[in-house]
């Protein structure tokens, strides 16, 4: 059940190497041009091609990440996708931090390493043990208000479930609604300057 997921039109399943530059350029599609700076490192599609290569070397060094995609069996497009941080043995080593795109320069670097920092120390602080980590989650715009956010929640918390792992998010303001429906609370305020919740959801035995 947990590989897969489906509905008439939609399918959920874990993507594989060969979807990243796909999940990438969709996630491009999906965030206004501030988020694109300084947490894809992209000023503009051309930027791209460097995204695309480091979220495949990210998946590739780190054991606890889990890429999940919906696919439109219509037309084979990814509609939506997510990342989930599953830690099972304890809490998120220091080397699982997020660090900005290398490419970055100046003041954008800055800005981002500073609320990367900000968020992985307060992660790291507020689950010393086991948890399952919302990363990122994102729908296409020709795809919002389908139930797909949903469909990956419900994936991600079956897991959280399963495995008897508490969840946390850093979770903007947009998301909040949607994780709230799933067992998800405000825990603290996001930090580093940008507007947002960190949200926890307790073990569910």
């Amino acid at each position: 059940m947990l590989n897969t997921m489906s509905s008439n039109q939609f399918i959920l399943s874990r993507a594989k190497q060969e979807d990243i530059p796909e999940i990438t350029r969709v996630e491009y599609q999906c965030f206004p041009p501030v988020i694109r700076e300084l947490f894809m490192g992209c000023k503009s599609e051309d930027d791209l091609p460097l995204m695309i290569a480091k979220n495949i070397r990210d998946r590739e060094k780190d054991p606890h990440d889990v890429w999940i995609k919906v696919v439109d069996t219509t037309t084979g497009r990814i509609a939506a996708a997510s990342n989930w941080k599953v830690f099972l043995n304890g809490g998120a080593p220091s080397d699982s931090d997020e660090t900005p795109p290398e490419w970055l320069e100046g003041e954008t670097l800055e800005k981002a390493s500073k609320i990367m920092s900000v968020w992985s120390e307060a992660r790291r602080k507020e689950n010393p043990g086991p948890h399952i980590h919302l990363h990122i989650c994102f729908t296409h715009p020709d795809y919002r208000r389908q139930g797909l956010g949903s469909m990956m929640m419900q994936w991600g918390c079956d897991l959280a479930d399963q495995l008897f792992l508490p969840g946390w998010i850093e979770a903007s303001t947009e998301g909040n609604f949607l994780y709230k429906k799933f067992g998800f609370y405000d825990y603290m305020p996001m930090g580093g300057g940008m507007s947002g919740m960190c949200m926890r959801r307790d073990v569910r035995n």
